[in-house]
């Protein structure tokens, strides 16, 4: 392959695009990369509109101590991390359910230890983790056709579990998946246990101190060809190369190159015309991989009042805002931010309200477990993803069916045209494996290069 073939067109500035577009722009390419956006990092958007020089993250938040990838780049990059414990759970968490609420390890409040019921529940995630033994290939597995056309909650509901425990997983499945339970596929369950699930052993957390943007910030600086406000219409492909058309204002421009790498969320590649029409099965991949719906509430307020309360920002809950935790966790400050993070239904339903009338909702809900509480609230801030015009979704969420139907062909390009993101990697709806998704594909492009 001579200098002039080595060119490629990267669709999306976020950490998938961004990781792939540097990855070979270091190896000596010739990478354009465009961004509909004003700004990079996708799905990573670090807000800043509180005081005292607190940011809380809009989007993408949480670091695992296994995520290398994540890691590596904060080293190179010279940022700092701050701890955040585990994103499955802590001492302290509280729960309100059916009008009571408080720590959840309290016998009183609940006439049983509602952490141990919980416990029991992800021991059975554990046994279920069994029947995934490569959670890179599950359409693989022994029984992937029989458990993808199962539902999380046909397994939720089969267990002998207390019905506290059970509406705390219903919570947690709407807070990681962003789904219903009965959205989300077995198969992709037991894929995610053989990752996560497999002891009740919980990893350490991380963010960025200054924001998990300053990671897609870095990558974009040391890039010569980033082109923002720039949604790509469409990509008609040959067996030369690939012409890939974008609009800025009125008017269109297009790049040729001999590959291009699609990092967006497939949501918005249902809006990009093809040309000649995608395989088959790739346009089944893009038109048929569910999604979840998530919004975020962020509440800075001028004193940290859950620390006298003996709680530790964590909550889950079956009223509307699902899940709340620190999002200042990390940083010593008289102020704190809480979050409130709903997932599935009940997101979509406060993502459907205006940004005012969702944060009301929000405020109401922790005031009526904290009084008092809002009269101590100095700024807020919202995100609801499924409102964002270049995502339309917060991130893949397997429904059942979608994992033996799509799974392999995530991984395959579709001629010169190569598929990134969150949802394109075993590692879904984590910053890390946007990264390992780009990283994979700018490895596979420069060994098919010679």
């Amino acid at each position: 392959m001579t200098t002039k073939d080595r060119t490629v067109t990267v669709i999306g500035a976020g950490l998938a695009g961004l990781s792939a577009a540097y990855d070979l722009h270091r190896a000596g390419w010739d990478v354009t990369v465009l961004e509909a956006r004003d700004r990079v990092g996708g799905r990573v958007h670090s807000l800043r509109n509180f005081s005292n020089g607190l940011v809380a993250e809009g989007g993408g938040e949480f670091i695992d101590e296994s995520h290398t990838r994540m890691l590596a780049f904060a080293r190179q990059f010279n940022l700092k991390l701050g701890k955040v414990g585990s994103w499955q759970g802590q001492d302290k968490d509280w729960a309100s359910f059916d009008g009571k609420s408080g720590p959840m390890s309290d016998v009183d409040i609940w006439g049983i230890n509602l952490h141990e019921e919980v416990d029991k529940i992800w021991l059975a995630l554990a046994e279920l983790a069994k029947y995934v033994p490569d959670p890179n290939q599950p359409q693989l597995a022994r029984d992937a056709e029989r458990l993808d056309r199962q539902s999380t909650a046909d397994w939720l509901n089969s267990l002998d579990a207390h019905p506290l425990a059970k509406k705390d997983f219903i919570q947690h499945i709407r807070s990681e998946y962003t789904c219903e339970p009965e959205r989300h596929s077995l198969l992709d369950l037991a894929r995610n246990s053989a990752m996560y699930y497999t002891t009740l052993e919980r990893n350490m957390n991380y963010r960025v101190l200054g924001g998990n943007d300053l990671i897609p910030s870095r990558l974009a600086e040391r890039l010569p060809d980033v082109r923002l406000n720039s949604p790509v219409t469409s990509i008609q492909s040959s067996p030369e190369g690939i012409a890939v058309t974008y609009q800025q204002d009125d008017s269109y421009f297009t790049v040729h190159s001999t590959f291009a790498i699609l990092a967006i969320p497939l949501t918005i590649a249902r809006s990009i015309e093809f040309t000649p029409a995608l395989p088959a099965a790739h346009q089944k991949m893009v038109n048929g991989i569910s999604y979840g719906a998530v919004t975020k509430v962020l509440i800075e307020y001028r004193q940290r009042f859950w620390d006298q309360r003996g709680w530790n920002g964590r909550l889950t809950s079956d009223s509307p805002i699902v899940l709340t935790w620190h999002a200042t966790s990390h940083v010593e400050n008289e102020h704190g931010i809480i979050t409130v993070y709903t997932g599935g239904e009940p997101g979509a339903k406060l993502a459907a309200l205006h940004d005012e009338e969702r944060t009301y909702l929000a405020i109401a809900e922790i005031e009526t477990l904290f009084p008092g509480s809002s009269d101590l609230i100095e700024n807020t801030a919202t995100m609801a993803w499924t409102n964002e015009p270049y995502t339309r979704a917060s991130y893949a969420a397997l429904a059942p069916g979608e994992v033996t139907a799509h799974w392999k062909t995530l991984f395959e390009p579709a001629g010169r045209l190569f598929f990134a993101g969150e949802q394109a990697t075993p590692i879904q709806g984590f910053m890390e494996g946007a990264v390992e998704s780009g990283q994979r594909v700018a490895a596979t492009i420069l060994a098919g290069s010679g």
